[in-house]
């Protein structure tokens, strides 16, 4: 077992300080005997303190330097654990309750004189002595089957390669937990380490999961002695009863595929006798037909109302209305970036051609009229923008970051659309993502984010703040900002690439627990309650509120169109729009067609108007009636 270390810290005694120490004491309480703070009496060691300064390494927890460690000071006497904050760099199980402890760092802790390894949640439920007596040890494989949590099985076994099963097999680490079936890839060499982050989840509780042997005609054929030892395991994709996706798995013999098969059946039927709740939120649909050549291009796209959709490509911006059929292009704008609906203005933005400069418009260009379009000078070469209201909605402003600048706009609008250029904000480092909530402006850049009043004068909020030493991991591994989401008005939760941090209004951490990856994010979206992180390989959602990962999506290659995360593009072979419907709300944000497998549809221009289309077959170009 890897050993760690440890540096202490010396903790200023001023007022504030002390207040904030106390909080500390209360809120990261870990004891390998006690449950809180309150239950420690004077004749054990001294209560539990953090002090935690120093940062946590990525990738390498175990290197032996004083400064790469976080120091959790536990009790000592009669041999209690002394367990430390880490960063495992493989795939690592709980000892206390078997789960793995997924994440991308500070996965969980581990006693630093036994080598008991558990999420931070179970240091209080783990047995007292170290190290632990065998007889209460547990198995590496231990389900609790009421509960639905532990690790049912594992081993050895190969996955296709990302380039597809012709290709040839990819090694990997396969973990059967929490009914899901976690896959890790490995190199082919035998002492070979998995990688900790997850490859793919597919979740057993999937209404149409299954398992079952493959046959030479389900894949591109392969040698007939690798067919007997292949099954594969199914799970939905798209709502669309045909839209399911399997996944080859290969074993190392044929009693191990009889052994997996075993294993995985008769969890699932377990699951269905415990009639577990479906928790899933989003149900995928795909919003318009793909054939649609305006979607192949698609970069940026918004929701105007349930019956139509922006989208913003190489060529321009169109609105297409997802139940007649037909498209309107809005102005001559080319290689739109970034499409910002001001519904309060009556305004719609755009960062568009190959300067990325903001151009204004109303909303009844999306109607086909025609209307003057207004230039943000200065903002040539923008990389993003937000919209929000000030002073109880009183102001429209518009907010606009160019590299580490931010400029910040009132806009007007009565005969045509004015601005008023009423701030302009420097920013640490360039700006990586932006968000208006509660009058303030959130900007996130690398390893931090500021909040800044837009009403009036004064210095930004820090949304990490220096005092709080449990922090300290995210200004030492400069990691990229990804979003802030308010929670409430005294609670954030502030999404790295690399881990979800809870603070409070101050910038101290209002949550002991952190928000774990399974796999390193590239976008991450927020519709209220719900954190759709994107991955390569799947789209992970979790509840924001009770911390619940609730939720994979298995769709490869998808990338967010739009804030919400409601709209997405595949970009599989068949590149399609997909819209996440959430299941919770009541009525549709957006209608959906009928399917249509007419690949004869084409944009046909009207007569009468070069910016209006229609989606169709072309006059004479069409099937002939079938004969009764």
């Amino acid at each position: 077992m890897d050993s760690t270390c440890s540096i202490s810290f010396d903790i200023k005694t001023d007022a504030v300080e002390n207040i904030f120490e106390q909080n500390l004491k209360i809120k990261f309480y870990i004891s390998s005997g006690s449950t809180s703070p309150s239950s420690h009496n004077g004749d054990e060691a001294d209560p539990v303190k953090i002090v935690d300064s120093a940062h946590l390494p990525v990738h390498t927890p175990t290197i032996k330097r004083k400064e790469y460690h976080s120091r959790i000071l536990f009790p000592t006497k009669n041999k209690n654990h002394r367990f430390f904050l880490t960063s495992f760099t493989a795939p690592t199980k709980c000892h206390q309750c078997t789960s793995l402890m997924v994440g991308l760092i500070r996965q969980g802790c581990i006693c630093d004189a036994c080598g008991f390894s558990c999420h931070t949640a179970c240091v209080e439920k783990a047995p007292r002595v170290c190290p632990v007596p065998f007889q209460q040890k547990k198995g590496a494989l231990c389900l609790d089957s009421q509960e639905g949590m532990g690790t049912a099985y594992e081993g050895h076994v190969w996955i296709p390669k990302q380039t597809g099963v012709e290709k040839g097999w990819q090694r990997a680490l396969a973990i059967v937990c929490d009914f899901k079936l976690f896959l890790y890839d490995m190199d082919e060499e035998e002492d070979s380490k998995p990688n900790v982050v997850v490859s793919q989840v597919i979740d057993m509780r999937d209404r149409a999961f299954s398992v079952s042997s493959v046959w030479s005609s389900d894949f591109i054929p392969g040698k007939k002695k690798e067919t007997v030892r292949m099954f594969k395991v199914t799970a939905s994709q798209l709502s669309a009863p045909s839209n399911r996706y399997s996944i080859p798995i290969l074993a190392d013999s044929e009693n191990e595929k009889s052994e997996w098969m075993r294993v995985l059946s008769e969890l699932h039927k377990l699951l269905g006798k415990r009639h577990s709740r479906d928790r899933t939120v989003y149900v995928l649909k795909e919003a318009y037909d793909s054939s649609l050549p305006l979607i192949k291009t698609t970069q940026t796209a918004v929701i105007i109302d349930h019956k139509r959709i922006a989208l913003g490509n190489e060529e321009g911006l169109f609105v297409v209305h997802v139940t007649t059929d037909e498209i309107i292009r809005v102005g001559d704008m080319k290689k739109i970036h970034q499409i910002e609906l001001i519904p309060h203005g009556q305004m719609v933005a755009v960062i568009s051609g190959r300067i990325h400069q903001v151009q204004l418009f109303p909303m009844s260009a999306f109607d086909g009229r025609k209307t003057d379009v207004h230039k943000l000078a200065e903002t040539k070469g923008c990389q993003t923008m937000t919209s929000g209201t000030v002073c109880q909605g009183a102001h429209t402003c518009l907010c606009v970051a160019r590299k580490s600048h931010v400029f910040c706009y009132e806009l007007f609008q009565s005969k045509k659309i004015t601005h008023r250029k009423f701030k302009e904000l420097q920013i640490p480092t360039n700006v990586q993502w932006m968000a208006i909530f509660s009058e303030q402006l959130c900007v996130g850049f690398q390893s931090g984010f500021l909040r800044y009043p837009l009403r009036r004068e004064g210095i930004p909020y820090r949304m990490l703040h220096t005092h709080d030493p449990t922090l300290s991991f995210i200004v030492h591994q400069p990691v990229d900002a990804l979003c802030a989401i308010e929670i409430s008005s005294i609670e954030y939760l502030l999404c790295f690439k690399s881990i979800g941090i809870y603070t409070d209004s101050r910038g101290l951490r209002s949550r002991p627990a952190e928000l774990m990856w399974p796999a390193t994010p590239t976008f991450c979206r927020y519709n209220a309650p719900y954190l759709s992180v994107y991955s390569e390989n799947a789209v992970d959602i979790f509840d924001v509120n009770s911390m619940e990962w609730i939720q994979t999506v298995p769709l490869k290659k998808v990338r967010p169109l739009n804030s919400e995360g409601s709209l997405n593009i595949l970009l599989l072979e068949t590149i399609r729009l997909i819209y996440f419907k959430n299941k919770m709300t009541n009525g549709d944000e957006l209608v959906f067609p009928e399917p249509s497998d007419d690949r004869q549809k084409q944009m046909v221009r009207h007569l009468n108007s070069k910016r209006h289309y229609s989606f169709r077959v072309p006059k004479g170009k069409g099937l002939p009636p079938k004969r009764l």
